[in-house]
């Protein structure tokens, strides 16, 4: 098991990083979070953590997460930072893909704002990675991430909804396999 999640983390770890260099259009931003795995896991997770608290507090976390995104975004767009600096902001995303499985396989044992502060945070780290990389001051950009962002997380919740009766156990393998996933590709990128 060890060695096929080394080769998957091998084979994914150029593939896993968000992506720049993307034209400042609506259809290139709405793709770009869904070019990165970390990405795209993370934002799935979202939504099934929010599936997995009671429904007022649970539909908020995608609400958090998307305005915390958009914030952070819009604030750190056109900077130009130091490629240690996306370096490290990359590295966190997927610490933050690490911690999201682990919430969602522990929720019944945190707070709510516990939660939703993680998941801010999370949200934050986001939009920081995105600004840096793509002019978000454009709105059709920043429309177009936080569509791709909304849509993947109702993705997570309505199939954490669809599996949860009947098959609730896949829903706890996907956490723990992106998870697993997380780890090594930090792993891969320190």
């Amino acid at each position: 098991m060890k060695k096929i999640l080394c080769v998957l983390g091998c084979l994914l770890a150029n593939q896993v990083f968000a992506h720049p260099g993307h034209d400042a259009s609506f259809t290139a931003a709405f793709l770009h979070p869904l070019t990165g795995w970390d990405h795209l896991l993370t934002m799935l997770m979202v939504g099934i953590l929010a599936y997995s608290l009671p429904l007022q507090k649970g539909l908020a976390l995608p609400f958090i997460f998307v305005a915390v995104f958009a914030t952070s975004a819009m604030l750190v767009s056109g900077l130009h930072l130091e490629t240690h600096y996306t370096n490290t902001l990359n590295q966190l995303i997927l610490v933050a893909l690490i911690a999201l499985p682990l919430m969602h396989l522990s929720v019944v044992k945190l707070s709510f704002a516990w939660i939703a502060g993680l998941v801010a945070l999370i949200a934050s780290v986001h939009g920081a990675t995105h600004g840096v990389e793509l002019d978000v001051q454009s709105g059709g950009v920043i429309a177009g991430l936080l569509l791709s962002t909304a849509l993947i997380h109702g993705l997570g919740f309505a199939s954490a909804m669809g599996l949860s009766q009947q098959h609730a156990w896949v829903l706890r393998v996907f956490s723990f396999v992106s998870g697993i996933l997380g780890t090594v590709m930090l792993l891969q990128s320190i």
